[in-house]
């Protein structure tokens, strides 16, 4: 059996460690460190806030709680953070260290906020929800705001998510100047996160992030919707609509002026697009993601998604790749995790889905809003092109 998805670990580690301003206190064995350090290396390497206790064999006889202390002191001072998160993995919670105890003989101004997150506790996106939901102790009472205009917050980026720092400034640009975005979590300040309580609605990632938007609705009054990723044109009227509906806004112009940059900008490589219509292709990503590119491809491109699977849904990577080599899919869309089943077929891999830790990007290349979706379909040429076989359609 080969999982689709990280650990437990890993999605309250993406859901904390994008905390600008935060540090992540690991108390888990070397190889956690190592994985999730490893992983986001090919974001920002200057951006790594993390440490570990490092669990030995000794703590694994006699308790980790002395290195789990000594480790939270050190952080606290070396470091300085706006926020500490200690988040707690396998090894630690079999041999029962009581973490809750620790962390209560250390006291300060600095918030320390503990996750449990062993991997056989729960999957990656388990890890999410609760590494996010921990966050909701540290949010202010809701408090008047001078700007009139509706305030978004956004649930569902994880901090190292292909283009996601890109994408969350063009869904930034998309809505103003008449709406304003508030906190993107995993991608935002602590002061951010103490803030996030003022906003007039959650928009939320289809699938991830439904514990947080449903607590801060009980305790804050702030409704939530879940959203698709907006891919293209028409996940950009997707948002706007949602926006206009709630708050009576109008997007208009903005919708005209989205349209005339993607046709005007397409059009320059008009046979190329032509060429894909039809296309069968292949897609494996989180559930936002997935629906969100499969109506891109479908409803924009005019190509026939023949195989389809949302990530938290598959418990075996293998089941896809079967349905995969029985399909026509002159192409894939996925993580590099999908790298292998791409190989074995011969087919292009076009990166949209985390974990991407085969690619560095150094400048502005959002896949969304009108320059973004330009930027996708350059992704999508480019791996149809550089691939040695089933190129033909292309060029006929």
């Amino acid at each position: 059996m080969k999982p689709t998805s990280g650990c437990r670990l890993f999605g309250a580690y993406q859901a904390l460690g994008g905390i600008q301003d935060g540090v992540v206190l690991l108390h888990s064995v070397v190889g956690c460190n190592f994985g999730t350090m490893s992983l986001h290396l090919a974001q920002d390497m200057r951006d790594i806030r993390q440490t570990c206790t490092v669990i030995s064999d000794s703590d694994v006889v006699f308790s980790g709680e002395a290195s789990l202390e000594r480790a939270v002191r050190s952080a606290l001072e070396l470091f300085r953070p706006a926020g500490l998160f200690v988040v707690s993995g396998c090894v630690s919670e079999m041999i029962g260290d009581d973490i809750s105890g620790v962390l209560a003989r250390i006291y300060g101004d600095t918030p320390v906020v503990h996750v449990k997150a062993a991997g056989f506790c729960g999957d990656i996106v388990s890890g999410l929800e609760d590494g996010w939901l921990a966050l909701l102790p540290l949010m202010e009472s809701r408090v008047s705001r001078q700007d009139t205009r509706p305030a978004v917050n956004l649930i569902g980026f994880g901090m190292d998510d292909p283009h996601a720092a890109d994408d969350v400034e063009a869904i930034r640009a998309m809505i103003a100047p008449q709406a304003v975005l508030g906190t993107v979590f995993s991608r935002c300040t602590l002061e951010e996160v103490r803030c996030a309580s003022c906003a007039d609605v959650n928009f939320v990632l289809r699938g991830r992030g439904r514990k947080l938007a449903q607590a801060m609705k009980e305790r804050f009054g702030i409704p939530w919707e879940e959203i698709d990723y907006p891919y293209g044109a028409t996940g950009a009227d997707d948002l706007w609509g949602r926006l206009e509906r709630r708050f009576g806004l109008n997007y208009r112009q903005a919708r005209k002026d989205l349209e005339q940059q993607i046709v005007e900008g397409a059009g320059r490589a008009y046979r190329y697009v032509q060429a894909l219509y039809g296309m069968p292709a292949a897609l494996l990503a989180a559930g936002s993601r997935a629906d969100g590119m499969r109506r891109f491809l479908e409803q924009e491109l005019g190509m026939e998604v023949v195989c389809f699977a949302r990530r938290e849904e598959l418990c075996d990577q293998e089941d896809f790749y079967q349905q995969l080599r029985n399909s026509e899919a002159a192409l894939l869309f996925g993580s590099s995790f999908e790298q292998d089943g791409a190989d074995e077929l011969e087919i292009p891999l076009i990166h949209i889905d985390y974990p991407v830790f085969d690619e560095i990007c150094l400048t502005t290349r959002p896949h969304l809003g009108g320059s973004g979706t330009l930027h996708l379909l350059e992704d999508i040429f480019r791996g149809i092109m550089k691939c040695r076989t089933l190129k033909g359609a292309l060029y006929q």
